[in-house]
Order: structure tokens, then C-alpha cells, then sequence
């Protein structure tokens, strides 16, 4: 399936049956990409508006010659001779003005086949979502809609009703070596780190193993040890812990993996010992001094608060509220507030 989809790493599954679609004419009018983030659903769907419009260079060329900047700016993009529409959010939503742009342009597309794709597609407000439902009901025969989100649940479930879904996974383990082999010099292995530990962290996730392993991403095991240390051991963790600013929504959460990478290590030290399970091994000294502190229901308690702030951060609720939210239950939790323990 490597010629079908050249840039999407696994989901052999999608691109199967993506395939065999197209090759039996009946690719639908509106198809569903959804999984989570960093699993290839806006590669997936551009390259396969290439294959649709026939125009798989020219596409490419043209997104890789826009600098991110100007990709955050453009509030529609167009590829592929105006054959290709890429809307993405504009700060925290789609806009209406972005779809109305889409809109006002279809009476004039030609015959050929013309894809809109709709990106993080569950931030559409009330007026975007009815004015694509409203479009989904009759679709015009040559432009196909591909909408991708990483809540399907938060979609209209009239608009899921329109579509065929296709659901993202996570690579496995072989192809998640086959992953790193091929990009290995984009892969910077943080201190103590390993391809298995790589792939604990990442949930065989290939965008966040790409953000782990920036050239920034060393220090990340030592700051999420910081982050245990001060919240079993200071007296008021929250005023310390508070400081700690994320200057973008993905920077929050590959934080939140290494803390919670780390959290797993320290709770299998509190109640095994044993140090041949752990994972980030550059601080399992440090892991092994506080492990005593976390054992039973403490670390279950805190553990499950940092689940919950993942999938919440995933929905893109505000991420100052969800770490004030994980500091004042961990500070419940250290004061051992057995009303606050549930």
C-alpha cells in the first residue's frame, strides 16, 4: 500500500480499504478520519486528494513550499490548482467565515474532482457544523469531504451519519521499529531511552514520537522527576508547581506523557521494588527515594488525575485550568484528604 499513501506510516487497514474504493469507484462523499492525534489522519487525507484530483506532486510541492507561519495565517488553503481546500482551526475553531470561503467557491468548480478537507473537525460551533450538514445532505458529485477529529464523540452525530468512518491506530511494534529505522535521523533519543521505552511512552504514536525526540527533548525525564519530587515533598506544591508555563497545547502534553511515564516507573517501585521494570532508567535513583511516598492508592489516585488531564487537554479544554486541576488534586492527595480520595 506504500504507493497509495507514500507518507503514512501503518494503518495498513485504512489504506487497504481505501484502496480497494477507489479502485471500485465508489470513494464516498464524505469519509471520517478518526484516531488520535499524530497517527497520520491529515497525511492520510492529503495524500488521498492527490490520488483523487490526480495531482499528487503538485499538492505536495505546493504545502511544503508554505512556511508554518503562513499555514497559522491562511484561513483556507488551496492545493492542487484549487482542486484540493484545506481548512484547519483559526485559534481554539473553525469559523464560519472559513466554510462560507468553500461555500461561495463551489458554483464555480469545474468537472473535475475537488476534495475539502476538514481538519480537527470537532471544533466546528453550531453554525459551521449546520451549514456543512446542510451541504452533506446533497452532495455534488465531484467533491468529495474528508473530516478528521480526534473526539469523534464530539461530532454532530447527524454529520456522523453522513459519513463512512475510518478509524487510526496505533502502530505496532514492528511497525513502529520499521518507523524509527526509516527516520532515524529526525530521531534524537533523550538520556536513558531506548526504541522499547520510546514506544511506552508514544503509545506506538509516530507524531508524538517525532516530538519526544526533538533536539529540545533531553531535559524531559529530569523536569517530570521534578514535577513527583515537589509534589510528595514540598510543603506547598501547588504555589511551586503553579510557575510551570506551556507555551503551546503540544508542549503541555508531551510533558504530561513524561510525568506520567515517570508517575508508572515510581508506582511500580512502591509496590514491587523492582527496578528491571522501569522505563526511564537516567532517574530511577530518584524514582526509587519517593516511591514509598506514592504506594497504594496514592499513586492509583494520582495516576488516574493525570489520565483524566490528558484526555481533557485532547479536547482541547484550556490547559492552565487542567494543570491547576492536576496540582490541586495532587496537593489533595499528598495531604491524604480521604474525602478527596474517590
Amino acid at each position: 500500500m506504500a504507493g497509495f499513501f507514500p507518507h503514512v506510516y501503518g494503518q495498513e487497514k485504512v489504506k487497504k480499504e481505501l484502496k480497494r474504493l477507489y479502485e471500485e469507484n465508489r470513494i464516498p462523499h464524505t469519509l471520517i478520519f478518526y484516531g488520535d492525534e499524530g497517527l497520520g489522519k491529515t497525511t492520510s487525507a492529503l495524500d488521498l486528494a492527490g490520488v483523487l484530483t490526480g495531482k499528487e506532486e503538485k499538492l505536495w510541492s505546493s504545502l511544503l513550499s508554505l512556511t508554518e507561519e503562513e499555514k497559522k495565517k491562511l484561513p483556507v488553503i488551496t492545493l492542487a490548482d484549487e482542486q484540493v481546500w484545506y481548512l484547519r482551526p483559526l485559534g481554539m475553531e473553525l469559523k464560519i467565515e472559513q466554510f462560507r470561503t468553500f461555500l461561495e467557491a463551489m458554483p464555480s468548480f469545474d468537472e473535475k474532482p475537488h476534495v475539502c478537507i476538514i481538519d480537527e473537525a470537532q471544533t466546528m460551533m453550531d453554525p459551521v457544523a449546520n451549514a456543512l450538514l446542510k451541504t452533506l445532505e446533497e452532495p455534488e458529485g465531484n467533491i468529495h469531504f474528508i473530516l478528521i477529529t480526534h473526539d469523534l464523540d464530539a461530532l454532530l452525530p447527524t454529520i456522523i451519519s453522513r459519513g463512512e468512518r475510518f478509524g487510526f491506530l496505533p502502530l505496532s511494534e514492528s511497525e513502529f521499529d520499521s518507523f524509527i529505522h526509516e527516520r532515524e535521523k529526525e530521531i534524537h533519543f533523550p538520556p536513558g531511552m531506548n526504541e522499547r521505552v520510546l514506544y511506552q511512552l508514544s503509545e506506538g504514536n509516530p507524531g508524538m514520537t517525532l516530538e519526544v525526540c526533538d533536539e529540545g527533548g533531553s531535559a524531559q525525564p529530569e523536569t517530570a522527576m521534578d514535577f513527583w519530587e515537589k509534589a510528595a515533598m514540598d510543603s506547598m506544591p501547588f504555589s511551586t508547581l503553579s510557575s510551570m508555563e506551556f507555551k503551546e497545547r503540544k508542549d503541555f502534553l508531551k510533558m504530561l506523557r513524561w510525568i506520567i511515564l515517570v508517575g508508572r516507573d515510581i508506582w511500580i517501585l512502591s509496590e514491587t521494588g523492582d527496578r528491571n521494570a522501569l522505563r526511564c532508567i537516567s532517574v530511577a535513583d530518584r524514582e526509587e527515594r519517593i516511591a514509598s511516598f506514592w504506594r497504594g492508592r496514592k499513586g492509583e489516585e494520582a495516576l488516574q488525575a493525570l489520565k483524566t488531564a490528558e484526555t481533557a487537554a485532547a479536547r482541547y479544554i484550556n490547559i492552565k485550568n487542567i494543570w491547576d486541576m492536576i496540582l490541586i488534586t495532587f496537593e489533595h492527595i499528598q495531604k491524604g484528604e480521604k474525602e478527596w480520595i474517590r
